[in-house]
């Protein structure tokens, strides 16, 4: 029979045999714990090794580097130790408009300043206490010389240009002009936004690749494209900015944008671009809502020409068209567009979606289905669009201005290119009545002809708002280069010492008004005003982000599902942003390529960015020189990211890291 002393020794035995075990599981529990934290202390610090390298925004560069510049203005905005006599005063505080400055102090009361540049007034600013004065227009290599008024007080300062070292200047030949206008040129060689006074100095410039149309606000500001991104002349947004080079709002749009803006009565803005953004097949016409860049209406030329002839080539409704120029009328709805390597000019009414007219040469071979004959129009007298641009509705006629050489031939079907099958080639403005009814054409106006400018690849006319036209003949071949006649119009192009650009405006009467020459290229000139009679203050606080492009998909993982403490270092370039992947490595098609971007928690989120073959054969992306990219969209929280790059399975690291605010 059990005893007591027995039963006492059972439990002691049982409960040491107990606790041995609870002991060694909690020691267990506790080494496991430990080398959890240890594997997670050791991740988390080689994570944290890939974010010791400089931090980039992943917002395109050129806003991203406003963002400190507009916190140290407001700082300074708020600081009432700057008075009229003791003012903060900064050159080019942007650092992208080296003949501009800004001017900042309070007033006790509420005051209008009157501006006064190099002795003359150029503006009243609007009353405030708070004053941030932009300052337009300087003279480069000169002592500018600022006097800043109120009722009370006056006081000078001076700001000191540097030389602009500019390559190519305006060359003035004829003036008459009194106008404190200035005239804008658009170069994409080498001297981009300029502004030029009636005697060809220069006034104002940015040295940053902003270019294609411009398009001037009734706030001051002005629309210009980026280049970020770009394919040709295929953009994915535009900025608004003011001549200090400051950008108020930044557009990336679910349909890019190509050559062309206008802004309509109700303050809307419609634009060119395409169905995507850059890598397009379908040219698309759009109104946007600048305050939100919402996409308010949209006309597809493709659908609405495949409606008509579904056999039209589809080639010919993309990029490879060139839609470099439209006008749209907001009285009648009509809009027209330039088709440049169709030398084709199109008719829609952008309100129905329909087409109004076609004008291009009878024998144009793209429009030989039988549905053609009911919007072709006739020339009765004058010449059919040759390789033209920049269209314009002038009281129901039609002005443009026609380069004169049948670019289809030349680019599209191999024709021979020799200057010397062009000796009879010109280029002028038009200026034609269209007879919707009958389909027939009346020369009305011509100037050009008598010159025998060829220009061969850019061309702008506009009538003013004072009944001048101003026309822009940018790409002048020049007859030492036209006198050798085995040259070619294709090589003319990559030699600028081949052209010269000669701008003319002309009054009601078609006196020279003014004329001027340049060695570049020009795109486009513009007259403007810099100045308003008043003048608002600057506001530096503001920088929106407008973003329709669509999101991307991302999947995710972690850090330990991938191998990246083993991946390879990425020796070629790479430039990044949130919408746009850039590198010299040469992607092929038979190319995966997928981007890994890594928070400081090892949470990796992939962009699925390539699929093997998949680039020349998706409906929606263009291959050049077999450098594929493509636009997109990431979404990400906010933080600091890591970039790698996975290349058919193949990690490698940049040592780039990025951030989303």
């Amino acid at each position: 029979m059990e005893t007591n002393n027995d039963s006492e020794v059972l439990y002691k035995t049982f409960h040491n045999k107990a606790t041995i075990v609870i002991i060694v599981l909690f020691a267990i529990v506790i080494i496991a714990c430990l080398v959890l934290s240890l594997k997670i202390y050791i991740g988390t610090n080689k994570v944290k090794g890939y974010f010791t390298n400089d931090v980039a925004s992943s917002t395109w560069y050129e806003v991203a580097n406003q963002k400190p510049v507009n916190e140290k203005l407001a700082k300074i905005e708020d600081d009432s130790e700057y008075t009229l006599t003791n003012a903060y005063v900064e050159q080019n505080p942007y650092g992208i408009s080296p003949l501009s400055g800004i001017i900042i102090f309070q007033t006790k009361d509420a005051e209008e300043v009157s501006v006064y540049i190099n002795n003359v007034f150029v503006t009243k600013m609007e009353a405030s206490t708070k004053h941030s004065i932009p300052i337009y227009g300087l003279y480069e290599s000169f002592d500018n010389v600022i006097r800043l008024e109120t009722k009370t007080e006056s006081k000078e300062y001076v700001m000191t240009t540097a030389a602009s070292g500019l390559e190519y200047g305006l060359d003035v030949v004829k003036s008459t002009q009194t106008s404190s206008d200035l005239y804008f040129t658009i170069a994409s060689y080498s001297t981009h936004l300029t502004a030029w006074d009636t005697e060809g100095r220069l006034r104002f410039y940015i040295t940053e690749n902003n270019s294609m149309d411009v398009e001037w606000l009734n706030n001051g500001h002005f629309l210009i494209g980026v280049t970020q991104g770009s394919n040709g002349e295929q953009y994915i947004g535009f900025v608004e900015m003011d001549y200090l080079g400051k950008i108020y709002n930044y557009y990336t749009m679910k349909n890019g944008y190509s050559f062309e803006f206008q802004l309509l009565s109700d303050g809307n803005i419609m634009a060119a671009g395409g169905d995507v953004p850059v890598y397009f097949n379908h040219q698309v016409i759009y109104t946007m809502n600048p305050n939100d860049g919402s996409i308010v209406s949209d006309m597809d030329i493709y659908d609405i020409v495949k409606s008509i002839d579904p056999t039209f080539s589809d080639k010919y409704l993309g990029p490879s068209t060139i839609r470099n120029g439209f006008y749209y009328d907001e009285s009648t709805g009509d809009i027209v567009v330039s088709f440049r390597n169709m030398n084709t000019i199109w008719s829609f009414n952008y309100k129905t979606k329909t087409l109004n007219w076609v004008l291009t040469d009878p024998n144009n071979e793209l429009f030989k289905a039988d549905v053609w004959k009911n919007y072709l129009i006739t020339i009765d007298t004058g010449r059919y669009p040759l390789a033209q641009h920049s269209p314009q509705l002038v009281n129901g006629n039609l002005l443009y201005f026609n380069n004169g050489y049948d670019r289809y031939s030349v680019y599209e079907k191999g024709a021979s290119d020799a200057v010397s099958n062009f000796k009879s080639s010109y280029s002028d403005v038009e200026l034609l009545h269209i007879d919707e009814n009958s389909k027939t054409a009346t020369t009305l106006w011509t100037y050009g002809a008598d010159k025998n400018w060829f220009s061969i690849k850019y061309g702008y006319s506009r009538i003013l708002s004072n009944g001048d036209t101003l026309m822009n003949f940018g790409y002048i071949i020049k007859d030492s280069y036209r006198s050798v006649g085995t040259n070619s119009l294709k090589e003319s192009e990559k030699n600028p010492d081949n052209i010269y650009t000669d701008i003319i405006e002309l009054d009601k009467d078609n006196n020279v008004v003014f004329e001027a020459t340049s060695e570049e290229g020009k795109y486009r000139t513009f007259r403007h005003s810099i100045y308003s009679n008043t003048t608002s203050n600057v506001n530096v606080s503001t920088l929106n982000e407008y973003n329709t492009i669509y999101n991307d998909t991302l999947t995710t993982t972690t850090y330990k599902k991938l191998d990246l403490d083993n991946a390879s270092d990425w020796i070629n370039t790479v430039q990044f942003t949130k919408n746009t992947f850039t590198t010299n490595y040469n992607i092929q098609d038979t190319d995966s390529v997928k981007l890994y971007l890594m928070n400081k928690a090892g949470k990796v989120y992939i962009l699925n960015y390539k699929d093997a073959t998949s680039s020349s054969s998706s409906a929606n992306a263009i291959e050049e020189d077999k450098k594929i990219n493509r636009i997109f969209n990431i979404d990400l929280p906010v933080g600091s990211y890591t970039l790698f790059i996975d290349v058919n399975g193949t990690i490698y690291k940049t040592g780039k890291v990025y951030t989303w605010e």
